[in-house]
């Protein structure tokens, strides 16, 4: 930046500032170096987003507090936690939780998006820096400047500069309103991830104890043919039934055998897919779940008006919409902010080299200007138009994702619904009596007074009824816990 010095003056003394003058220079002076940041109260303040309600933490024990969006999630693990717990006794519901809270590895990425979010409302909330400039002018080039010869007189310049439109035009104050509602929007975000994550993890463990509880129904059921081949090998022993007998038990007996395998790789599978919502590392060693899928007192279901209430106060994703389309809102008039010019005052210092180029004592000199740009074309046209077209889009976006949560709260509450009533109108007596009469024709087939096909329908019979025994009571679960998720709170228990 050349700043011009005062005019030339032919004479032997000095120039002298006045002192209100050299007062008001020294002012300007300690406003561009300490008034971003004192005089003109733009001093960085952290800033924490809304506490919003981590979904799954009413499952944990009281003395356990989950980690929050304000609560920075532990890192740089290189293997997960495994509470004693696990490796003893089973993982149980409320530790899975937790532990997915504290060693998911997407929880952990999911938190990063806020400290992105902070660091951009940082950049924002920082004023900009002075510039200083320093130059040499009227430098002689093809011969030196003398009395006789005169020229210049050579002269060298320092200035600061610093631009004021972004505190008189409100600039940053609205690039700061912008970066915190998109730091609400990252924490909502983040909170919406811990709510698919947890209600994932809760599927996925009854996923488990329905493995468990099918795997060992295809070994009672193996068991119990088993027994009967033993039955029908003494009866074909004593004559009592033909070989063909034999060979049909053998079959039933291949086919549970092959139904046990199955479900092992079921539950292999579902465990896999639990110890990925975990965060445990393939070197973590395996384990088991502790639970039961019993269902000792159903809880009543919601209308879907009440759930559709409690959805829209409590989900995070639609919070996050909420928030961004008054982030839409704000940069919005951020761009309407920028339509103002650009203001940049600046002061300089000049010393004249006088004495060698004509004659005069050397001087020093000073000089203050103001750049203010003409926004006579570029009017930040373009962006305001894109600012308004993402404000539609968003508030669009909004009443989409409104019409989804009524189709995905009527989807859940209905199938609540139709699990509550499995449960409440299944008689739990009638697997005791597909199991009685299980037992009881197996004894008469043993005393020959029954056929081994009404043995294998008998036992068909009671295997089909403790399957829907366990489904049944695993779709209850999982309807509850995704009727809860898609709510965004724990309502039913």
């Amino acid at each position: 930046m050349h700043v011009a010095g005062g005019p030339h003056r032919r004479t032997s003394r000095p120039i002298r500032l006045h002192p209100s003058l050299a007062f008001a220079s020294w002012l300007v002076c300690a406003l561009f170096v300490s008034g971003p940041l004192g005089v003109m109260g733009c001093a960085v303040q952290d800033y924490s987003p809304p506490l919003l309600p981590t979904f799954g933490q009413e499952q944990i024990p009281a003395g356990i507090t989950p980690p929050s969006v304000n609560d920075e999630p532990q890192s740089d693990k290189s293997s997960s936690p495994q509470p004693l717990a696990v490796r003893s006794q089973g993982l149980t519901l409320e530790q899975a939780i937790r532990t997915a809270l504290e060693a998911d590895p997407k929880i952990q990425a999911g938190w990063e998006a806020i400290n992105q979010a902070k660091a951009d409302l940082l950049t924002a909330s920082l004023p900009p820096n002075p510039q200083f400039s320093t130059s040499g002018t009227l430098l002689p080039l093809d011969r030196p400047f003398t009395v006789n010869k005169q020229g210049g007189p050579p002269q060298f310049d320092v200035g600061v500069s610093y631009p004021l439109d972004w505190f008189l035009f409100g600039k940053r104050a609205a690039a700061v309103t912008s970066a915190r509602l998109g730091v609400d929007v990252s924490a909502a975000d983040f909170a919406d991830l811990v709510r698919q994550r947890v209600a994932g993890t809760i599927a996925a463990f009854y996923d488990v104890l329905e493995a468990q509880a099918l795997l060992d129904l295809a070994r009672e059921d193996l068991d119990n043919l088993k027994r009967v081949e033993t039955i029908t090998a003494d009866r074909v022993a004593l004559g009592g039934v033909g070989t063909i007998e034999l060979d049909r038990i053998r079959l039933a007996v291949f086919d549970s055998q092959r139904e046990v395998r199955n479900r092992e790789t079921a539950l292999a599978a579902t465990t896999a897919r639990l110890r990925a919502f975990l965060g445990f590392t393939a070197a973590a060693p395996t384990f088991a779940v502790q639970g039961s899928l019993d269902v000792p007192t159903p809880a009543p279901p919601l209308s879907v008006e009440d759930a559709l209430a409690l959805a829209e106060q409590h989900r995070p994703d639609v919070f996050s919409l909420r928030q961004q389309l008054a982030k839409a809102e704000a940069d919005l008039r951020l761009e309407q902010r920028k339509v103002y010019p650009e203001v940049t005052p600046h002061i300089g210092y000049t010393r004249q080299f006088q004495q060698q180029a004509i004659g005069f004592p050397d001087v020093n000199a000073w000089g203050v200007g103001v750049d203010v740009t003409m926004p006579l074309f570029d009017r930040n046209q373009g962006n305001i138009v894109k600012a308004q077209s993402v404000l539609r889009q968003t508030s669009l976006a909004l009443q989409a994702q409104l019409v989804d949560l009524r189709a995905e709260i009527e989807q859940a509450v209905k199938e609540y619904q139709t699990a509550y009533e499995t449960v409440t109108t299944d008689d739990p007596a009638r697997l005791k009596a597909a199991e009685n009469v299980r037992d009881k024709i197996r004894a008469a087939y043993e005393l020959g007074g029954k056929p081994l096909i009404e043995v294998l329908d008998a036992q068909r019979a009671y295997r089909e009824t403790y399957r829907l025994y366990i489904t049944g009571r695993s779709q209850y679960w999982h309807a509850l816990h995704r009727l809860n998720a898609a709510i965004g709170r724990q309502v039913l228990r």
